[in-house]
Parts: structure tokens; C-alpha cells; sequence
């Protein structure tokens, strides 16, 4: 049988889903270690009634509540699996994981997704940009939660992860309500457990989910007193046309062999790698770069094939509409018309990243369904034109125009684009927020980040922006956050303690420099430091003055313009 959280005195129950990260002075102490031990398996079976969450919703249930014993990197928690259900046939529960672990910090941290999310993010690994032996978020006394967004796609995530969107309550909750309703109902459990409210709520995301926590600002403002959002599908709408832009010219001869890809990145090197001061085979100086190199110089003779030195008419129209604006006839949210190009520099990167994993594999991707082995972005592109905006399986996405289904494309990016440039209501009420983008990434343009801070600036002015939110460009990194050099692949310096960073600012007023410190440390214990490089806020690059060119003391952070 399930048994609802006790009511509290007068109102108080629903004053639980309304009180954001704050606890107050007033809440009882937390319980002790043996208290919170015997207390974790009778939250089994718990309820969260519908009328406690901030949005229209099913009620939540936790189905399972086990203590969990301390292991490796983790500390002993109280690990709750459950759902929230769905208010509409057909649609799927929401899932969700806390973690609460049995020596608290008095904090929680919500956790992103990925992808078309589908699957359960446990909230218990290392965040992104996390450096081997940095403590977890578990193991320095957060409370931690995520959620697989409202739908469960495991059987089908490979090929066709945009099923879900033909559920409009899957797609609302993919969009923006189930990480709001799973906050609700995570705050609700953790003050039964704890007997307060965490005194501080952040949420750290990075691509799908660093889309969610500019979502989470623009809409829940009250809700989160920091966000870290690395590499955020900002334009997500903008982001899903260009992938069928650089998908439908492969059809017709536009496919990149490994050794085209190689001379694009070759070429890039030649022409922007010393921009920094440093021929190192990395490109520090991002916005520098496309005013010195021209994907047209690599054309070959009259526009044909001939061979891998050159690149023929058709794969230059795929590199274009990757590296180039996409362009919509059509408003979308925020009034954007269009979506801004890929910088050059993440071409080649570890882990088979850049254009071999977002662009072209060099295969003719397959129709209607593709392959596993197709890019992402052709993956990801077929999948957004079939289910979420054709609404049609076997719709053929060599046939898409945005312009035969504008009513539609506005309709999402009103539910799925994190645009909105007023921040006001989050900064008022002491909102923080930590962009991260990657110059080298080939999964979204960093640009949209830059576009999206300048329009933050624009809205509310330099002031209000430096009060608060921070945007950081890591030069030459992948969408994952790695990066190494294009000439001798040796790894970079490219993880950073962005929680601590974001913690310290919101809880201790410590705003964060101007130049934060990227590390490279050894995989295993006692994880020496190998290099570190300046992570400098935007507009600015890591110059290299003198020195060793391992050590972030040898560069400074100067602007880099176009």
C-alpha cells in the first residue's frame, strides 16, 4: 500500500513544492546518521500527491528505498527509485533517482540529461569536465537527483531516439515540466527525510542538459540558486535543421572520408594554429580563425572528385552548412531567424569526436530509418524530421523543407529553444549562472552560447550580466570536453571544478575570476597534475606569453575578436 507523506502543520506540504532551495532558519536540525539509517527503508512506497507539485501532474511514488553502503568513491546514501505518473493514456511515467546521502551538506544538485534523454540518469557518476580524483558531488555531502525526462526509450535510443515526440505529454515533459515536477517532488522527500529543505538547490547539465538549465532559468526562476550549463543545445530548433542541412547533400556525393576530414583539419591547423602565439596543433585564438581560412581554398578543380586533396561541390555544401548559418524563413521563439556556424579547430578529436562523429562517417546515410553507424547529427536530424515534425516514420528527410512545416517547427521551438534573454526574474531573487562552451565542438555551434550571452547582455546590460552569469570558452574542445593536439595528440588541460566554482558563488559570494584554471591530471591515484591551461571567460583566449606550455602561468587571457 502507499502511504503519502504525513501532512505537516496548516499549509505546509504545499509549501514544500513552492520553497525553491531555501530552508529556512526556523526548520528543525537534521537527523542523526542512525536516525537517517533506520529512517531510509519506511520512504518505500512513500506518495507525493499531485496538488505538491508546481505543475499539472500525476502523483509520485517512490517504489524502492535502500541503504546503500559506502563503496569506492561513494559514501553510504539512501538511494529512492520511482515515477511520477502520467496524466494521459498512452503516455510514459515520469522516472526518477535521489540519492541522499547520510552525512549531508545541507545542498542538492539536480542532474542533466543527454541527448534525446529516454534513459536514467543515476546521479551518482563524476559531472562533466570533472578532473580523475575530483571528489563526487555524493561524496561531499549533496543530495543528488536526475530523471530519464518523462519517457523510456531504451529500445529503440539508437535509431530512432525522437519516437517519444509523437506523445505531446512526452514532449512537454522532455521540453521543460518533468524537471520542474521531479524538483518538486525530490524537495518534497528530502524534506521528510531531512526535516528541512536543502539551503541551497543548483542543477548542472551539459549539452541536452545544459539546454535544461537555461529551461529551468527562463521558466522556473524561483526553483534554482545555481546552474552550470556546459555546451547547452540552446537553439535546439535551429541546432535540428542544420543537421538535416549538412545530412542532405551527402545524399548526392557530399559523404567525408577519414581523409578528407584530415584535410580539412590539416588545412585549419595550417591557417589559425599560431594565432595564439603557439604552434602547438591546438587552435586557442577561436574567433580569429574563420577570417584566415576559407573552406573554398580546399575545392578541387571545377568542383569534381578527384581524389583526397581536394574537397568536390557537394562536400563543400555539407562543410557549409556545418560550419556556415542556417538560415529559417521563418520566425522562430525570441524572434531568431537563424542559426550561427561551428568554429574551426574541432575537426579531428579524441575519442573518434568532430566530423566523423556529428557529420559524415563517409557512408550515404540511410533513409528512412538510419543506421547506428550514421553520424549523429544525421541520426539526430532524420529523427527530429520523422517524429517530431513530419510526425511520420517512413517520411523521407531527403524531401525535408523547413517550409512546408512552419506552423509546426514554431510550435516546438516554443516548447524545446532555450532563447529568452530575460533573466531578470532568476538573477533578482540571486539566481547564478556558469555557461561552458567548447570551441572545437562539431555537435552544436558554440556560437549559439556566445549569440545567446550577447543577447542576455543586450536585454538586461553588462552590469546586471556580470552580477551573475559567466560565460567560459574552452578553445579547440570537443563536445565531451576533451581536446588534444592535432600534430602529437598529446591531451590538453580541459577539466575544471565548475560546481565548486558555481558553489562558491552562490553560497559564499566568491564570483568567479575572469581566468579559471583547466587541469590535464594522471587516470590514477594519488592523480598528479600533468598541465593546466587558463579557462578564460568570453571574449577572451588563452595567449601563450612565455614559458613552459604546460603550465596556465605561461598564458594570458587576451580578446579574441574576428
Amino acid at each position: 500500500m502507499n502511504r503519502s507523506i504525513p501532512p505537516l502543520a496548516g499549509a505546509a506540504l504545499a509549501t514544500v513544492a513552492l520553497l525553491g532551495a531555501c530552508g529556512g532558519d526556523d526548520q528543525p536540525p537534521v537527523p542523526d546518521r542512525a536516525a537517517l539509517q533506520q529512517a531510509c527503508p519506511t520512504l518505500a512506497g512513500k506518495t507525493v500527491e499531485a496538488n505538491a507539485i508546481g505543475l499539472p501532474s500525476g502523483t509520485a511514488t517512490v517504489a524502492q528505498a535502500t541503504l546503500v553502503a559506502a563503496a569506492g568513491d561513494l559514501p553510504e546514501f539512501c538511494q529512492l527509485l520511482g515515477s511520477i505518473a502520467a496524466r494521459t493514456a498512452g503516455a510514459d511515467a515520469i522516472r526518477f533517482q535521489i540519492n541522499l546521502p547520510t552525512s549531508w551538506n545541507e545542498k542538492a544538485l539536480m542532474v542533466g540529461g543527454g541527448g534525446f534523454n529516454g534513459s536514467l540518469i543515476n546521479a551518482t557518476a563524476a559531472l562533466r569536465d570533472a578532473a580523475p580524483g575530483q571528489p563526487l558531488p555524493l561524496a561531499t555531502g549533496y543530495a543528488t537527483f536526475s530523471t530519464d525526462s518523462g519517457h523510456d526509450a531504451t529500445a529503440y535510443n539508437a535509431t530512432d531516439p525522437g519516437k517519444f515526440a509523437l506523445n505531446d505529454e512526452m514532449f512537454e515533459n522532455f521540453a521543460h515540466a518533468s524537471y520542474k515536477k521531479v524538483k518538486d517532488v525530490a524537495h518534497v522527500l528530502l524534506r521528510s527525510y531531512y526535516l528541512r529543505a536543502p539551503a541551497r538547490q543548483y542543477f548542472y547539465g551539459g549539452s541536452e542538459g545544459g539546454r535544461e538549465g537555461l529551461t529551468i532559468a527562463q521558466r522556473y526562476p524561483a526553483d534554482f540558486d545555481g546552474i552550470v550549463s556546459a555546451v547547452p543545445v540552446i537553439h535546439w530548433t535551429g541546432l535540428f535543421n542544420g543537421f538535416l542541412a549538412f545530412t542532405q547533400p551527402q545524399f548526392a556525393g557530399g559523404t567525408l572520408s577519414t581523409a578528407k576530414v584530415r584535410l580539412v583539419a590539416d588545412a585549419v591547423n595550417t591557417a589559425c594554429d599560431a594565432l595564439d602565439g603557439l604552434a602547438d596543433g591546438v587552435v586557442n585564438n577561436y574567433l580569429a580563425c574563420p577570417a584566415r581560412f576559407s573552406l573554398d581554398s580546399l575545392r578541387c578543380a571545377a568542383g569534381a572528385d578527384t581524389g583526397d586533396s581536394c574537397l568536390s561541390d557537394p562536400q563543400l555544401a555539407t562543410l557549409k552548412a556545418a560550419y556556415g548559418p542556417v538560415q529559417l524563413p521563418f520566425a522562430l521563439a525570441n524572434g531568431l531567424t537563424t542559426y550561427p556556424g561551428r568554429l574551426f579547430g574541432g575537426e579531428v578529436q579524441l575519442g573518434g569526436e568532430g566530423i566523423a562523429r556529428w557529420v559524415s562517417t563517409g557512408q550515404v546515410p540511410s533513409v528512412p530509418t538510419p543506421l547506428a553507424s550514421d553520424a549523429r547529427g544525421v541520426n539526430y536530424g532524420s529523427s527530429y524530421a520523422r517524429y517530431v515534425i513530419a510526425r511520420d516514420a517512413n517520411f523521407d528527410v531527403r524531401n525535408y523543407s523547413a517550409a512546408d512545416f512552419a506552423g509546426r517547427i514554431q510550435a516546438v521551438s516554443a516548447l524545446m529553444d532555450s532563447t529568452n534573454p530575460d533573466l531578470s526574474a532568476f538573477f533578482q531573487r540571486g539566481g547564478k549562472l556558469i555557461v561552458r562552451e567548447n570551441a572545437g565542438d562539431m555537435a552544436q555551434s558554440a556560437q549559439a552560447g556566445i549569440q545567446y550571452y550577447q543577447s542576455v547582455v543586450a536585454k538586461l546590460g553588462q552590469t546586471e550580466v556580470d552580477r551573475a552569469m559567466r560565460l567560459y570558452v574552452s578553445p579547440a574542445s570537443n563536445h565531451s570536453g576533451t581536446a588534444a593536439s592535432l600534430t602529437t595528440g598529446v591531451e590538453v588541460a580541459t577539466n575544471h571544478d565548475m560546481l565548486n566554482t558555481l558553489d562558491q558563488w552562490a553560497s559564499a559570494g566568491q564570483a568567479p575570476a575572469d581566468a579559471l584554471v583547466q587541469v590535464r591530471k594522471a587516470t590514477t591515484a594519488p592523480y598528479a597534475t600533468l598541465a593546466t591551461r587558463p579557462l578564460c571567460r568570453y571574449p577572451n583566449y588563452p595567449q601563450y606569453v612565455a614559458g613552459d606550455t604546460l603550465s596556465a602561468g605561461s598564458y594570458r587571457c587576451a580578446v579574441s575578436a574576428p
